[in-house]
């Protein structure tokens, strides 16, 4: 056989060779996933851990973006409770037709209820912006809520945002007053940015934007397209204040909401905390 059509061996290792190095990449993927774990716990703990706030009967809508589900917003709520910031006592879904129906674990009590929003149509936020209308109203009408805070995130805040500069602003008797609003990471079209005008100006706003290794975004959304809402409501509401968290991966758009550091400034925001040296770590 000429030399160039030699054919070469393919060396295979012995399977129990394979065995052992898929074991050890298994374990040393399961390692950084521990230290990933542990190292996001110290740090919830960090911000949550010394955590005292004033409690009210107020609810907190929240509501979340484009393709989202429980996995958005349902984690911040459960580390709220379990640090003893808030209790998620609601969830609202509201199927495609508009249909509202209110999961109730609980009564909402008075120490900082906490109300998800579900959207089964979950990418068409001129519409969820009319099905929250008909939600808040059922809210006012149906369960007697004078007022509420919203948190969103990403098209979540323009939801929020349709529902506050639309019929909400025309009508206001019919609908929960609104005190606080967190917005996180969006951007706003045109027309929404016209209908500033309309925004309450008694609704205190924070507005949050992620920075990722200092590039000037969080792979989503720019910093500087975010603080357009500054500019927006400059001169129309009473109180707007804004953060930028610079920082690694957390502070990616997708994973903001998953950030202790953002739910820290949300029970800052909303329920004026203050540093305690006891802890309420959870027992559970």
């Amino acid at each position: 056989m000429p030399e160039h059509e030699k054919q070469t061996k393919v060396y295979k290792l012995p399977r129990q060779d394979r065995f052992i190095r898929w074991l050890i990449g298994s374990l040393c993927v399961l390692l950084v996933m521990a230290g990933v774990v542990l190292g996001w716990e110290a740090s919830e703990q960090k911000e949550l851990g010394h955590v005292q706030v004033t409690y009210s009967k107020t609810p907190t809508v929240f509501v979340s973006g484009d393709y989202s589900n429980w996995l958005t917003f349902g984690p911040m709520t459960k580390r709220l409770q379990r640090y003893d910031i808030g209790q998620a006592v609601w969830t609202i879904h509201i199927a495609k037709n508009g249909h509202a129906h209110i999961e109730k674990r609980g009564p909402l009590g008075n120490k900082n209820p906490l109300i998800l929003v579900l959207f089964s149509d979950n990418h068409h936020p001129i519409r969820q912006s009319k099905q929250l209308t008909a939600a808040m109203y059922m809210l006012k009408k149906r369960e007697h809520i004078p007022a509420v805070n919203f948190v969103g995130h990403s098209s979540g805040c323009n939801i929020i945002y349709q529902y506050l500069t639309g019929k909400a602003a025309d009508q206001r008797a019919d609908y929960p007053r609104t005190d606080k609003y967190i917005n996180i990471a969006t951007n706003f079209s045109k027309q929404e940015k016209s209908a500033a005008e309309r925004f309450p100006r008694e609704v205190k706003v924070l507005n949050i934007a992620g920075d990722v290794f200092g590039t000037g975004g969080d792979f989503g959304i720019s910093v500087k397209d975010d603080h357009q809402l500054g500019e927006m409501l400059a001169g129309r509401v009473d109180h707007y204040q804004s953060e930028t968290l610079v920082g690694g991966i957390l502070e990616i758009h997708y994973l903001l909401h998953q950030n202790p550091h953002v739910d820290r400034s949300v029970a800052n925001f909303l329920w004026d905390a203050k540093y305690t040296p006891a802890t309420n770590y959870p027992t559970h």
